[in-house]
């Protein structure tokens, strides 16, 4: 018996004369409305096809069929998006961190997917975005980051129904060379030429850097101190304050990094001594609720100003190693662990670092303790056995 023929299913001709097929079918009831739904589709090659689409349809469902209308009639590009969610995260970060995203959005994101629809991104354009991150920069992930997060609040915002970053492949690592981080440190020996090369070049950068190296504080909290901060009688110093910058790239003074951040810690009396000295060679802005590095005003200084006097520093001496001024902390912990008398374990320089976890202290602690090993296969290679 023949099959019967589904009277939805019409042809219709091109202006070319090529045959195309279409359909039009009612697949329910819109609940909020209480209007029927119908559907038309065309430009099939066959019968067959736009049976097999008109079947798959009404499989689909009522709320798949509005969720893709919706999709369809509130349409957003990714720079919409972007400008919906920015006030959002604005409110729970620094302004520094706004900052770095809006550079990565400018730069970075903008140019290649700011006019593309968020649910039509195509999938080839994202994974040669990704490989060509990848090619250029070395923290890439940062840069996919953003704009994979976009997507998801896209998706949580019913702007988006799909996720493209599930069909692509992220390189697993960068095609450029990282900084060399791993030895952004100094030795005893390194630190002590350092500082003495600094101290007899400017007292005040010798006061900062003798800050870093006792006490292991970032360049923006050691800039951030009073000196009300200073606890000379009880050899303490309160980290309260940070100098860091706002959204639109001004120095700003704020909270450290984390809420274990904020910290108390010993004043070596060697560095009360340095500081007390500091404090008796400036005539101006010398009250407890100033500044202890200030600007000619007694305003705060920017988180840039270490990064010239380190330079300064070593433009006095060209046999000195080069680090970063946060190469300090990473010197303190160093300098810890190296020290067998105390045994000073990972959560004790989490504590004095005030790292919001153990895991950074753990990877100094890591790259010491291979450095321990090398030195004894070293020392069994010279027995000569």
């Amino acid at each position: 018996m023949p099959r019967r023929k589904d009277n939805e299913i019409y042809k219709y001709k091109l202006k070319g004369g090529k045959v195309k097929f279409g359909f039009k079918t009612y697949v329910g009831i819109n609940k909020v409305t209480g209007k029927p739904i119908k559907v038309t589709r065309q430009g099939f090659e066959t019968r067959k096809e736009a049976e097999s689409a008109k079947t798959k349809l009404k499989a689909d469902g009522v709320d798949k069929i509005l969720t893709k209308r919706k999709f369809e009639n509130d349409k957003k590009t990714v720079q919409e998006v972007y400008e919906a969610w920015l006030p959002i995260y604005r409110t729970g970060v620094k302004g520094s961190s706004v900052v770095q995203v809006k550079s990565i959005w400018d730069n970075r994101i903008q140019p290649e997917f700011g006019n593309d629809y968020i649910n039509h991104i195509d999938v080839d354009h994202l994974q040669r975005f990704a490989n060509e991150m990848s090619q250029k920069y070395v923290g890439y992930r940062r840069t996919l980051n953003e704009l994979h997060r976009l997507i998801k609040y896209a998706i949580l915002r019913d702007w988006c129904d799909k996720d493209p970053f599930d069909k692509i492949l992220i390189p697993k690592k960068s095609a450029k060379p990282k900084r060399d981080t791993e030895h952004n440190f100094y030795e005893l020996k390194d630190l002590k030429a350092f500082l003495a090369t600094a101290k007899k070049h400017n007292y005040k950068y010798y006061t900062f850097f003798m800050i870093l190296a006792n006490l292991g504080v970032r360049r923006g909290e050691a800039l951030g101190l009073k000196w009300s901060d200073i606890d000379f009688k009880n050899k303490l110093v309160h980290i309260k304050r940070t100098t860091t910058f706002n959204e639109k790239s001004y120095k700003a003074i704020g909270s450290p990094k984390t809420p274990a951040s904020k910290r108390d810690l010993s004043l070596p009396s060697h560095l009360i001594e340095v500081l007390q000295k500091y404090r008796s060679m400036q005539v101006e802005f010398n009250s407890d609720d100033d500044y202890i590095f200030h600007t000619k005003t007694g305003d705060y200084l920017p988180p840039t100003a270490p990064t010239y006097w380190i330079n300064s520093v070593y433009n006095q001496n060209e046999d000195l190693k080069e680090i970063t001024p946060h190469g300090f902390r990473h010197t303190l912990a160093t300098l810890l662990y190296d020290d067998d008398k105390y045994n000073i374990t990972p959560k004790d320089v989490q504590t004095i670092l005030g790292h919001k976890n153990v895991t950074e202290a753990l990877e100094i602690y890591t790259h010491v303790t291979s450095q321990q090993k090398k030195k004894i296969t070293e020392s069994i290679n010279n027995l000569g056995l």
